[in-house]
């Protein structure tokens, strides 16, 4: 039958908008779990007390920005288009029906003039870590990081050249180490000093802040680098810092270590890394601190040699190389490099071995060279290799990936909407802690209902129960029958069983299709064991 639907725009609804807004809403969870009244004491200083006009509560400032982050809103105009229609965005803000919105530009507005030199948005950031941390949703002990690139907000095709001289970052620990090996030698100490690099970078006409980014397989243009470190529990971002997408990835971390460990206090046990931090300089202070540190493997430009490095064995003692074709040795003569690698040869001994043309072409003998921090470098290829580092390295596509993939997929993190470093470190601030609230609402909720469970469903389960135990062809297959225990109820929700019987009770659904009674089992039940 065809029908037809009639005009009911001018129909009248006696609801209110606690009515209106669903029981299971995200943001009925954050409103309850997240606490924002510690907002007021951060801003307090940024308002005047006792002269000017009233000002839009602070709180249903920093709520636009969430709003927008939580649903991927395109631009805080969109936003507040949709603020004015949406009964969910209003019971959020307390704003009813009856009263106006803010308009678009009002936060703009407040960043220019209030917040742009504060840090307010850290703060804010800083505070929903640590709620999480209240909850106990963070472990503190092991972490995963890495960057993500975001697009700036600038043509990739307009753009400058320009000549830059940096200062190279000299690695004084290690300049006394390569002297005080030097001076065992007897020779002369090298005189180190700093040294200039010309570099020609593209500068964006439209963005000046960004970055040119070029890395291989990933799209080329001007960037923005997120270098994020989240928490190995339940993926809690702890910290986000924005960066040039110039930048090399290696560059910010020990710096942004000591920021998450004097910040949060934490005591970091483990750390998993991508190969592009491989670098010395971090592998020292993991090493330092003593993380277990699981760096991914690189890939080196292979030399000339069809004999690799690898095959060559070190003997420690005798501080030598031994040839893994002829047995001869490559004993260090006290050669070492202002870079740090000691120098392991033996011209004589190599002139009438049969592998030379293999082994070595181009100079006619061998030649190693071991960095004096080599075994450094093992540590960390032992912690890869070993079966705690690939459980470890594993878990990154699960955490860090994930966190990535999460930010730009649901909430608008694939381009950059705003120009200048400063910038979009604080809207960072503001997406992250958006993403760590919907992340500790949805942890603690799914914990609550798993808890809570439903009566219905526990009181079918009771009886699924009680007629196994009652069934006795289920118990003649069974020869263990001291550990079963009686199923008594405990309460009306409650049930005590035996560890053992739980353990056979799940082998015994594991041969039947529904295994959805085991889970709820193990979601609405106390195990105790009993002493029979």
């Amino acid at each position: 039958m065809l029908t037809k639907k009639e005009n009911i725009q001018t129909q009248m609804i006696l609801y209110t908008l606690e009515d209106l807004v669903p029981e299971d809403s995200l943001y009925r969870k954050i409103d309850k779990y997240i606490d924002f009244n510690f907002i007021y004491d951060e801003v307090k200083d940024l308002y005047c007390v006792n002269n000017g006009r009233p000002c839009i509560d602070p709180v249903v400032l920093f709520k636009l920005v969430f709003i927008q982050a939580l649903d991927g809103l395109k631009s805080m105009r969109k936003t507040c288009e949709k603020i004015k229609v949406d009964a969910e965005y209003r019971w959020f803000l307390k704003i009813p029906f009856g009263e106006s919105t803010p308009h678009y530009s009002t936060f703009s507005q407040n960043y220019i003039r209030r917040f742009k030199d504060s840090d307010v948005f850290e703060k804010i950031f800083v505070n929903i870590v640590e709620q999480a941390i209240k909850y106990k949703l963070v472990k503190g002990d092991t972490f995963f990081t890495d960057s993500t690139h975001k697009k700036a907000n600038a043509n990739k095709n307009k753009f400058h050249e320009e000549i830059q001289y940096t200062v190279k970052k000299r690695r004084e620990w290690l300049e006394e180490e390569i002297n005080e090996e030097r001076r065992k030698q007897g020779k002369k100490e090298f005189k180190y000093k700093d040294e200039e690099e010309e570099k020609k970078v593209k500068i964006s006409d439209t963005d000046e802040e960004s970055g040119y980014y070029h890395r291989e397989n990933k799209e080329k243009g001007f960037m923005y680098l997120d270098h994020r470190t989240v928490d190995s529990k339940c993926n809690i971002i702890v910290d986000c810092y924005i960066t040039k997408g110039n930048v090399h990835d290696a560059t910010p971390f020990i710096e942004r270590a000591e920021y998450i460990k004097n910040k949060f206090g934490f005591q970091a046990k483990r750390w998993a890394l991508d190969s592009g931090y491989d670098t010395l300089d971090i592998k020292k202070y993991l090493h330092d601190n003593k993380i277990f540190g699981v760096i991914g493997y690189r890939r080196y430009q292979k030399g000339e040699t069809q004999i690799s490095k690898r095959r060559f064995e070190y003997k420690k003692e005798i501080d030598s190389y031994i040839c893994p074709e002829t047995g001869i040795i490559l004993a260090y003569k006290g050669r070492i490099d202002r870079q740090g690698y000691k120098i392991y040869s033996e011209k004589e001994n190599c002139k009438n071995c049969p592998e030379i043309k293999r082994c070595c072409k181009k100079q006619g003998y061998r030649i190693i060279r071991r960095h004096i921090k080599e075994e450094l470098n093992e540590e960390f290829r032992n912690n890869r290799i070993s079966k705690e580092g690939k459980e470890l390295y594993k878990l990154r596509k699960e955490k860090i990936e994930r966190s990535f993939a999460d930010s730009k997929q649901n909430h608008g993190y694939r381009y950059a909407m705003y120009k200048g470093v400063k910038k979009n470190q604080n809207y960072t601030w503001l997406i992250c802690a958006a993403q760590n609230m919907k992340n500790i609402v949805t942890k603690i909720t799914k914990g609550s209902k798993d808890n809570n469970g439903n009566k219905e469903d526990l009181s079918n389960l009771i009886i699924k129960i009680k007629i196994l135990l009652i069934s006795q062809k289920i118990f003649k297959k069974i020869t263990n029958l001291r550990f079963f225990s009686k199923v008594c109820q405990y309460s009306e929700e409650v049930i005590i069983i035996d560890n053992y019987f739980l353990l056979w009770l799940s082998r015994f659904f594991s041969l039947y299709s529904n295994k959805l009674i085991i889970s709820q089992l193990m979601k609405y039940f106390i195990v105790k064991k009993y002493i029979l």
